[in-house]
């Protein structure tokens, strides 16, 4: 964590099975019905989906350029927030808007629960800390993982907050699971320990900014009426298609070429979601299959625009 500014003592942190279970034992201590909550939207669906089985009241937020827009959100109680490289869109908090929304929390009492997504696979030695390490850290629930760089199925993440709100999640988990595995923990203590893990994340992001750059020559390429809203150092790609396309008819068309993409509608919490977007992953496409699967793609996206 101090890669992200965050210095912690053992008191002030929880481990958890990955950021979801993090997210739901946050959720439990903290939420109960007309609890007010700002999510951002287009947005992480289970965050929604958690938020709204303790009976919270939820509030969207759309996602800019500069990340979460605040206006409306002074009356929330928690800013569920990922401020690195937001899901699904990839966009970057800005340094602005980092600054609007720290100033804001002690003058309405509000708390932040900040999931770092990817934040140890960008790569970018110029990246913003986290909200965490800033002079607010007392105002914001951390939420990290190790799953997203090593393997998902690993699902160890961990949770940083005061000791007293540590104190209360681990009585929860208690109820769900003594503790994680703890033959896991030890492995990859040692693992971290011995330096493994930082040799590891440089192949990884290197191995990333590979497959990022290829996949963003051919995406000019075969896509030329796509746009791209992701940050520079995006593990994924949030592409905007041309208005006439329904990116659910768009995925049936590519489907029938050998290539699978996701309707981004359902990452929207509005009543009428927009149909033209769709997301692209970095990591989940091997290089020599990038440029021959963008290729069919441009061809599916060809066959949607003329139905």
């Amino acid at each position: 964590m101090p890669r992200r500014g965050i210095f912690a003592r053992s008191e002030e942190i929880l481990i958890t099975m990955g950021t979801q279970n993090a997210l739901y034992l946050i959720a439990q201590l903290l939420c109960h019905r007309g609890t007010r909550v700002a999510l951002e939207s287009p947005g992480y669906r289970e965050a929604m989906n958690v938020f709204s089985h303790r009976g919270a009241s939820l509030q969207f937020q759309t996602v800019d350029t500069d990340g979460m827009c605040l206006e409306g959100s002074q009356q929330c109680d928690y800013l569920y927030v990922m401020p690195s490289h937001q899901v699904p869109t990839g966009v970057t908090m800005s340094r602005e808007r980092r600054d609007a929304l720290l100033a804001q929390l002690s003058h309405h009492d509000q708390i932040v629960i900040e999931d770092d997504y990817d934040a140890e696979i960008h790569g970018d030695q110029f990246a913003l800390p986290a909200l965490k390490a800033s002079a607010q850290s007392a105002r914001i629930i951390y939420m990290g993982s190790l799953s997203k760089a090593l393997s998902p199925g690993l699902r160890m993440g961990y949770v940083v907050a005061d000791a007293e709100v540590i104190d209360e999640l681990r009585a929860l988990r208690r109820m769900m699971y003594r503790h994680p595995p703890a033959a896991l923990q030890h492995q990859l203590a040692q693992f971290i320990s011995q330096g493994y893990y930082e040799r590891y994340l440089k192949l990884h992001v290197e191995e990333i900014d590979r497959r990022r750059d290829a996949m963003r020559v051919a995406i000019d390429q075969a896509l030329p009426g796509c746009h791209s809203h992701s940050s520079n150092r995006s593990s994924a790609f949030w592409m905007e298609a041309d208005a006439c396309i329904d990116t659910q008819r768009l995925a049936w068309h590519a489907a029938q070429r050998g290539v699978l993409i996701e309707p981004g509608f359902q990452h929207f919490f509005d009543v009428a979601p927009p149909r033209r977007f769709f997301p692209f992953g970095v990591w989940c496409n091997r290089r020599e299959l990038i440029n021959p699967g963008l290729q069919r793609l441009g061809l599916a996206y060809d066959n949607a625009l003329a139905t």
